[in-house]
């Protein structure tokens, strides 16, 4: 089996969860689901909602939980209680302050302890008409660079910066794959994910000193996230054939193909595949 560490939780429609589960068995897919509230303008599936979803289809799907990022201290309780319900890994993204700030190092260092990963959104965010409600500097906030505070900080928690960054910030976030063995990333893109490369990623991930980092492969720091929605589960298709171009044309052995699909996320998720 594969994962898709990085999937949108938008419906619970019957019709629509059942097309998307055949997506997931035709790809042999497990999905990890991320719902959760006040994605900006907009929210997804309550954390309470995907929970109850993937009990009721282990085979293909897994939750996450998504806790806000917001002006108060996040809730420590609220993140083991999610685990007690069978939460394998929890999202972040649109936060009031940078994904490093004080008052947010207590629940990652209880995560950290928990033993489970994090997916932070990195990079573009559309602009919403709440974004002139809060004024906040949202890209900036959600920049890879205060993950490197974080990994520091926290070795034993696995991350994973979504997206790479994209554009804005996709140097940064290579550079720090690179520098720390915690942090790892996804080509998520929604539809583009051939926005980088396979040469232009193979270059971002060129060792920074040859005779000191020979044997670093950071292809394999690389997890499969498609950036699929319930609704629109052809997205996890498609960043299959983008993720094989890559591996095809950047010669990636087997072995490290098998851990990129999946078995680097389910060694952190505890996931028998």
């Amino acid at each position: 089996m594969n994962v898709d560490f990085h999937v949108h939780c938008n419906s619970n429609d019957p019709d629509e969860f059942r097309t998307f589960l055949t997506t997931c068995e035709k790809n042999e897919t497990i999905a990890a689901l991320a719902g959760g509230l006040h994605y900006g303008g907009h929210n997804f599936l309550p954390n309470e909602e995907v929970i109850a979803l993937c009990r009721k289809y282990p085979h293909n799907t897994v939750p996450l939980a998504k806790i806000d990022l917001w002006d108060i201290p996040p809730d420590l309780a609220e993140a083991r209680r999610y685990v007690d319900h069978g939460v394998r890994g929890f999202k972040f993204i649109y936060s009031y302050y940078e994904y490093d700030h004080e008052s947010y190092m207590p629940l990652y260092e209880e995560i950290e302890r928990l033993g489970i990963p994090v997916l932070f959104h990195t990079g573009s965010y559309r602009p919403d008409p709440v974004d002139i409600q809060f004024k906040r500097p949202i890209l900036k906030n959600m920049s890879p660079i205060h993950l490197d505070t974080i990994a520091r900080s926290f070795p034993n928690l696995h991350l994973v910066t979504a997206h790479m960054g994209t554009t804005f910030f996709r140097e940064i976030a290579a550079e720090l794959v690179k520098l720390h063995p915690n942090l790892y990333f996804d080509l998520a893109g929604n539809g583009s994910f051939l926005g980088v490369s396979p040469a232009e990623l193979a270059r971002l991930l060129m060792p920074a000193v040859f005779t000191r980092d020979m044997e670093g492969n950071h292809f394999r720091k690389l997890v499969f996230g498609s950036d699929a929605y319930v609704t629109i589960p052809a997205i996890q298709t498609e960043a299959f054939q983008a993720y094989r171009q890559i591996m095809l044309l950047n010669r990636i052995s087997k072995e490290d193909q098998t851990a990129i699909f999946g078995n680097t996320v389910a060694s952190w998720m505890k996931l028998d595949i």
